[in-house]
């Protein structure tokens, strides 16, 4: 079945271009109207939502179409970086001049498939939750036991990716490889340095709900939980 992607374009040669791509990876795209926000309530079904950030107005309409689509994956197609990094999440990508169609290919076909095995209609509803803690990506926010924790947009990404596969260890690489900029040079222990902070920010609001694994990386810990190794890496 062909995946709807919703466009948001202002120069028409690069529409085209980024059509033709998505078209020949099987998905349909949708452009929307000039006078058009991009986005509504309606557009749940979109599998991602694609952008030509050169006149768009940020990060307020970033977080606008965030909020309207926020199952959709959202590919940015922008000159330089512009500070995308903190509004972006792992599942997201940013393209950057010049512009490298294999790495959109990749991605396409890591959005396929994610729309093949879960569908449009899977009934996520753009939020995760893990024992008091809960995420909504729509509002960008963390609560734990109702209270809202103070997280920047980087702990946001790790938080996320651990909540994305709760029953798995997620090793450093695996987190540096999904939550930074591709070709970022990040050491291990950077990783730990960020794991720390969100660790002791969260206890700030109840027990421990991350846990060091050796060999393996970190991962999420029910209250109550005292064992410490055995857990499934998601390296294998």
């Amino acid at each position: 079945m062909t995946q709807k992607v919703l466009a948001r374009f202002d120069d028409a040669q690069l529409f085209l271009f980024v059509r033709h791509l998505f078209a020949v990876e099987g998905f349909e795209v949708v452009l929307a109207a000039d006078n058009d926000a991009g986005v509504r309530p309606t557009d749940a079904d979109y599998l991602a939502v694609v952008i030509d950030a050169a006149n768009l107005a940020l990060p307020e309409s970033l977080i606008e179409i965030r909020r309207a689509c926020p199952r959709a994956a959202l590919v940015v197609l922008s000159k330089d970086n512009q500070g995308f990094d903190n509004i972006l999440g792992c599942d997201d990508l940013l393209l950057t001049r010049p512009f490298d169609p294999s790495k959109l290919v990749r991605f396409l076909r890591r959005l396929r498939y994610r729309g093949t095995t879960t569908g449009s209609s899977s009934g996520f509803d753009g939020a995760f939750s893990f024992a008091d803690l809960e995420m909504n990506l729509a509002r960008m926010q963390v609560l734990r036991s109702g209270v809202e924790v103070p997280l920047t947009p980087l702990q946001f990404k790790l938080l996320r990716h651990m909540l994305e596969r709760p029953a798995e260890a997620c090793s450093r690489d695996e987190f540096i490889e999904h939550c930074w900029p591709e070709n970022a040079e990040v050491e291990p222990r950077t990783v730990d340095i960020h794991l720390g902070h969100i660790r002791r920010t969260l206890k700030r609001f109840g027990p421990d709900l991350i846990r060091t694994v050796r060999g393996a990386g970190y991962a999420l810990r029910a209250p109550g939980d005292t064992q410490d190794d055995e857990v499934r890496s998601s390296d294998g």
